[in-house]
């Protein structure tokens, strides 16, 4: 530690409840990036197809 710094005290952890919410919103997020990359990926394929000179 340098001197003249004092120690960050921690939070308190988070309650079970709260834990709970976190993890659904992490699964729903989850669920919407993968919707978004698989969007991406068809409009890749379909730029490929009719596009190939690009």
């Amino acid at each position: 530690m340098m001197p003249g710094r004092t120690l960050r005290k921690t939070a308190p952890s988070a309650a079970p409840a709260e834990r709970e919410v976190v993890a659904e919103c992490a699964v729903q997020l989850r669920r919407v990036g993968d919707r978004w990359d698989l969007r991406q990926k068809i409009l890749n394929l379909l730029t490929k197809l009719f596009c190939p000179e690009t």
